[in-house]
């Protein structure tokens, strides 16, 4: 994997609201402590798994969300090649959420994406 691929720049992004929506209306739902994660399969030629958040102001102050986003973001990275290539993902943070680091998170977001059955062996 090079370099450009270890990013988390626009191709690893859900950017439109479609795309955003597409895990909730047709994807599956699962669910963790901190985090609740919907996944879908594109249908069309996949370049990698995309991620998108969803924090609600009640997580805390702007500093603490921003924070958490942080760690979500770098989790996915980090992940990013062990993933499906064709998976959307929509990770909300639960309020309550007790990250206080990058290896709680990572925890999290492999756990689901193993129920999820997204990582690839």
């Amino acid at each position: 994997m090079t370099g450009g691929e270890r990013r988390f720049g626009p191709d690893a992004r859900l950017g439109s609201r479609r795309d955003f929506q597409r895990p909730f209306a047709l994807g599956r739902k699962f669910t963790a402590r901190n985090a609740i994660l919907w996944a879908y399969r594109r249908q069309e030629k996949a370049r990698g798994a995309r991620l998108g958040l969803s924090v609600s102001a009640r997580l805390g102050t702007a500093v603490r969300r921003n924070r958490l986003k942080r760690l979500a973001r770098e989790a996915f990275r980090l992940n990013r090649a062990s993933l499906r290539p064709e998976s959307d993902l929509v990770v909300y943070l639960r309020p309550g959420c007790r990250w206080q680091a990058l290896a709680d998170a990572e925890r999290d977001l492999r756990d689901l994406c193993r129920k999820a059955g997204l990582l690839e062996l």
